[in-house]
């Protein structure tokens, strides 16, 4: 399992637009961490959001801040 898998993230103030919907600054639990083949580094994330009834979205790894830890 991913580290990642037991954080949530914090969607950072960028231009980060998912089907015509501002996600900046919400929060959402990480589910599901895509790696790069070659090094085993997160290149993507996919979150459940909280405020979206549960919707999952994809992000790309620099467009989310990762908190420690999910209460």
């Amino acid at each position: 399992m991913h580290p990642h898998l037991a954080r949530e993230a914090i969607v950072r103030d960028v231009e980060t637009t998912r089907y015509g919907r501002d996600y900046a600054g919400r929060r959402g639990k990480i589910t599901h961490v895509d790696k790069d083949p070659q090094t085993g580094a997160a290149i993507g994330y996919i979150l459940r959001m909280e405020e979206e009834g549960g919707n999952e979205v994809r992000f790309e790894s620099e467009e989310l801040h990762i908190i420690e830890a999910w209460d």
